[in-house]
């Protein structure tokens, strides 16, 4: 077979495009089974609990950009507005499952997420991963839907 070379543009779309299809397909897998794809996400973030274990200390803006850059940018949310500061960090993002990386697939959010019998706010549940590696290092985690955006936010923990 001949070496393909393909833009790291075409391979970021890709990549997300194969990542929105798993968690769609994974959510709407257990949907069918009566399990909610909440509970795939709180099993992950506990098992992936000491995940962020180097950045403890760190303030909740340091450890907002390496979600942002290692975990949350990659699934191809886009940032919209962000308030960082040491106590307090907190993201409007465009949401999830990317618009504009399903458009370059011929289909919308709506129109994908309802070929898996999946809402939106059941597929940005995945988001939830992230409570528990943020408490083990002392931080909260939150997030939600607020006027089509998704919202996240890390604060420090009260002692």
């Amino acid at each position: 077979m001949k070496d393909t070379v393909a833009s790291k543009q075409i391979l970021l779309d890709g990549a997300q495009m194969s990542l929105a299809a798993t968690t769609a397909g994974v959510a709407g897998f257990l949907k069918k089974r009566n399990i909610p794809f909440k509970e795939l996400a709180d099993y992950l973030g506990d098992k992936f609990d000491s995940a962020l274990g180097d950045l403890e200390g760190r303030g909740a803006d340091e450890v907002m950009e390496h979600l942002l850059t290692l975990e949350v940018l990659p699934m191809g949310a886009k940032v919209v507005s962000s308030q960082m500061a040491a106590d307090r960090a907190e993201v409007t993002l465009t949401p999830l499952p990317p618009q504009v990386v399903l458009e370059k697939f011929g289909t919308t959010p709506d129109e994908f997420l309802e070929g898996f019998d999946v809402t939106q706010k059941e597929y940005e549940a995945i988001f939830r991963m992230f409570e528990p590696m943020a408490k083990a290092i002392g931080l909260i985690f939150r997030h939600g839907l607020k006027d089509g955006r998704e919202v996240i936010s890390l604060e420090k923990a009260s002692k």
